[in-house]
């Protein structure tokens, strides 16, 4: 493995490159999953996506949030960010790592910049919801400490079979 710089997305080239993440990790669920397809635009619903992708900068923006960048020998490879989900507590999103830099660390190191930078920011505990084929993503955030829960936001009825929630404190 080459060298793996993780860092604050900030530059619209940086936010750009997130984004094209983003997209791939929709992409990878649409590749992973065909036959769920109609659940995956049901969570990440076309129309709504790109203007969320547009809006990432905002949802996210410091000091109540954080997007982390990872490359891998200077090329993007792996995204996460955080938000503030309630008072003192951060939620993390759209975790990713594109194929080439996977079983690398990666994932982890993102996940642990965005937990420290929660941390330093003053938040309690973090949570996250994932997918229930997503074995290897839970695996992760449970050697990382987090916990299974309940749900913590309003779910549709279609989704609530296929998403596990998680938190960990700080």
């Amino acid at each position: 493995m080459g060298e793996l710089t993780i860092e604050l997305a900030k530059s619209p080239a940086e936010i750009a490159a997130v984004r094209d993440l983003c997209r791939s990790f929709r992409q990878w669920l649409y590749d992973n999953y065909p036959q769920h397809r109609s659940v995956v635009d049901l969570y990440y619903n076309p129309q709504k996506f790109e203007a969320l992708l547009i809006d990432l900068p905002q949802i996210h923006a410091r000091p109540k949030g954080a997007i982390f960048l990872a490359r891998l020998d200077g090329e993007p490879v792996g995204c996460v960010m955080h938000h503030e989900q309630a008072p003192d507590i951060a939620e993390m999103k759209r975790l990713f790592v594109s194929a080439v830099a996977r079983g690398h660390g990666v994932a982890v190191a993102l996940c642990e910049a965005s937990i420290a930078q929660a941390r330093a920011d003053d938040y309690h505990s973090m949570r996250l919801d994932t997918g229930i084929f997503q074995t290897a993503a839970q695996g992760l955030y449970r050697r990382l400490g987090f916990r299974e829960r309940n749900a913590y936001y309003q779910v549709p009825p279609e989704l609530e079979q296929i998403l596990l929630f998680f938190e960990r404190e700080l």
